[in-house]
């Protein structure tokens, strides 16, 4: 018996399938990590009528004391039928994998923590189930049955099929596992099937029907949408600061509040990434988590975190890699040491005593505020957006037009692009650096820089940029440039066919940018994007903001600029998927959609964006997130493709951000992931 459901021709053989005394292969994960994951196999009894009998593992387990909870990992979905007999099942319905434990208020249960269990639980996306005890796995779905319609039927589970997610990590990707298979000296064939690896997302969207059926449910009860709950905790699992433990989760949903709230104060202080309380103790086996000293017993009390250890580990070893920008003259290497895990102290410093771009306020000595010396794209570097209550996104005005002199407002100004066009003749002399100067000799692993099939330079680094622009290595203008350098490697890399389609229809390339914040800061910083674009590649790139994000004293909920030639950009307030519909309100459906350190699982309102893609695959969706494991998490919405997706960017920002609870390598813009990948046919 195979492990997904039946193909047509097993379909066509009925009750062949499960003959007299045939037997069922399940999958037992104990409680102790020392004891090995074993198959089961359970003897099935002849009956008149064998796939009728529903689910029998309850009945494999259960004893007079024992009370049997069954606990969905990967929901089944019933088949839907044209009504006639022999209907093929449709590709998307999929047996489901279903876990089996002792109720915790039998007497018998184990009271120790099943470590493997809770970490195949997380590899499904449930992140927040914690598992107590011995667990079984078995899989369940609907088959033909021997009349028309479908029976409830368990589906073999062979070992391999859940033993990367359960034994190593559920970060599922081969090199992760790969990696952790070389650091623990153990030696097995890596096998993921696609149903895992789309668990996740599969997961997801029945959340999102449940929640949605639930908002619904309570509006006509009269309820408000403070009162309501969602009982599927993935949308918050993964914010970048948070812990995955559902008990001590710290959530914030400022993106979706409608209202501008206060700032949280940033502690600058490690915190228990269990009880949230001030810690400094680094787990001894990653070395990315915080836990409290004892006598307090946060990491025994923390232990899901073990499920995800071996993982971070990983990790954290690329922190070297993630801080590698060679190209660069050594101005960046300060903001790239481990008192930037920690603290903006040093950002400050760089901003304020080598940029001269901010200065401090004469209360800097005891609450450490800094301003810019003038309006110009650095005042929410340090202080952020907050949910547009911090002091820097007060004084945003995205209606007030900077050029690039001002907006960098750096001294010297060979450190600042032209605000032009780039040409075939840039291309060339940036090239031309790489063969006079000495360059290529020196990195065996440089690249010249190529165009593509629509005239888009190919860029692959910063020092590909850097030179193309004629920029000096100590400019520091990267540090801004992330943003639009991201959108343009997302066009250019991602976008290929969305551009080639837009060229056959003679019109613009239509890209939605949702999630903006302090982009509003520097919105002429994005001329760059149009730049570096051909001047006959063009584009409408509209920008989603919450309505609270245009300034007070304005009347309009809508801003169109002409920033380039080529490049038309609308701001538009209102929320993604309600209360503007993308296929009309926003200039036509969108080619791509992008989001920049997106957060999918931390903020409600990205639900809206996901299922849009969902049911549009036509559409390539394009996010950045902060570190891997959220990047991780996020990019598996998309199914087991988008998982495999996640990448560092080459452009992500070049210095390390503070995280508090977590020790993991964070950088602005620092991972790509995408949805609906395409490619042009050959």
């Amino acid at each position: 018996m195979p492990s997904t459901l039946l193909s047509t021709t097993e379909q066509q053989a009925g009750s062949k399938s499960y003959s007299a005394n045939s037997m069922l292969r399940i999958v037992k994960i104990p409680s102790d990590e020392s004891v090995p994951i074993t198959e089961e196999k359970i003897t099935l009894r002849s009956s008149s009528d064998d796939r009728s009998r529903g689910d029998v593992i309850p009945a494999y387990l259960q004893t007079a004391s024992a009370v049997i909870d069954t606990t969905p990992l990967i929901r089944m979905t019933h088949p839907t039928t044209t009504g006639r007999k022999g209907a093929i099942v449709p590709s998307e319905s999929l047996a489901g994998l279903y876990a089996y434990s002792i109720s915790s208020t039998s007497q018998s249960v184990s009271s120790f923590p099943n470590i493997r269990a809770t970490r195949l639980a997380m590899a499904c996306g449930r992140h927040s189930h914690r598992f107590m005890g011995d667990v079984w796995i078995g899989r369940l779905g609907y088959l033909p049955g021997q009349k028309d319609g479908f029976a409830l039927t368990n589906l073999d589970l062979s070992l391999s099929d859940i033993e990367v997610g359960s034994r190593y990590s559920p970060d599922l990707r081969s090199d992760i596992v790969d990696m952790i298979r070389q650091n623990e000296k153990v030696n097995c064939d890596i096998h993921v099937p696609e149903w895992l690896g789309n668990a996740s997302q599969k997961n997801y969207h029945d959340g999102a029907s449940l929640a949605a059926l639930m908002v619904a449910m309570t509006r006509a009860d009269g309820c408000s949408e403070e009162d309501e709950s969602d009982e599927d905790d993935s949308s918050n699992c993964s914010s970048t600061t948070s812990s995955m433990d559902k008990n001590n989760e710290a959530t914030n949903d400022n993106k979706t509040t409608k209202t501008k709230t206060a700032p949280m104060p940033l502690t600058e202080i490690t915190l228990c990434l269990h009880c949230r309380g001030p810690a400094s103790k680094l787990c001894e086996g990653c070395g990315g988590a915080y836990f409290c000293d004892e006598p307090r017993t946060c990491k025994t009390n923390g232990w899901s975190h073990q499920c995800l250890c071996s993982t971070w580990k990983i990790y954290i070893q690329r922190r070297s890699q993630l801080s590698s920008f060679p190209y660069f003259s050594g101005w960046q290497l300060p903001l790239l040491q481990e008192d930037c895990f920690t603290s903006e102290a040093t950002y400050q410093g760089f901003l304020i005593n080598v940029l001269g771009v901010m200065e401090p306020t004469q209360s800097a000595s005891t609450t450490g505020v800094v301003t810019p010396t003038q309006k110009n794209w650095w005042t929410t570097e340090l202080h952020g957006w907050s949910g547009g209550g911090s002091l820097s996104s007060k004084d945003v005005n995205p209606f007030h037009r900077v050029s690039y002199l001002d907006g960098f407002a750096l001294k010297n100004t060979t450190w600042i692009p032209e605000e032009r066009h780039v040409t075939k003749d840039d291309i060339d002399r940036a090239n031309a650096t790489y063969r006079e100067g000495g360059d290529a000799s020196n990195n065996n692993n440089v690249e010249l820089i190529q165009t593509d099939e629509h005239g888009l330079p190919i860029l692959t680094s910063w020092e590909h940029y850097y030179r193309l622009r004629s920029l000096p290595p100590s400019s520091p203008v990267g540090l801004l440039a992330t943003f639009p350098l991201t959108l343009y490697y997302a066009i250019q890399h991602y976008g290929i066919v969305p551009v080639t389609v837009a060229q056959m229809l003679e019109r613009p390339l239509r890209i939605h940018v949702v999630g903006i914040e302090k982009e509003l800061n520097f919105v002429d910083l994005f001329k760059e994007l149009g730049f570096l674009m051909p001047e006959n590649v063009a584009i409408d790139m509209t920008w989603i903001v919450r309505e609270d994000m245009f300034p007070e004293n304005r009347d309009e909920r809508h801003l169109s600029l002409q920033l380039t030639s080529n490049l038309r950009l609308s701001i538009v307030a209102g929320t993604y998927g309600e209360s503007l519909n993308p296929d009309f309100d926003l200039g036509g459906p969108p080619d791509m959609i992008i989001g920049m350190n997106a957060g999918l699982f931390a903020y409600e309102s990205w639900r809206h964006v996901i299922s849009y893609l969902h049911h549009n695959k036509n559409i390539v969706g394009v996010f950045t997130d902060y570190n891997e494991h959220s990047g991780m998490n996020c990019a598996s919405l998309g199914g087991w493709k988008s998982a495999n997706s996640l990448k560092m960017n080459p452009f992500r920002q070049m210095r390390a951000m503070p995280v508090y609870c977590m020790n993991l390598p964070q950088f602005s813009n620092g991972f790509f992931y995408v949805f609906n990948e395409q490619e042009l046919d050959e």
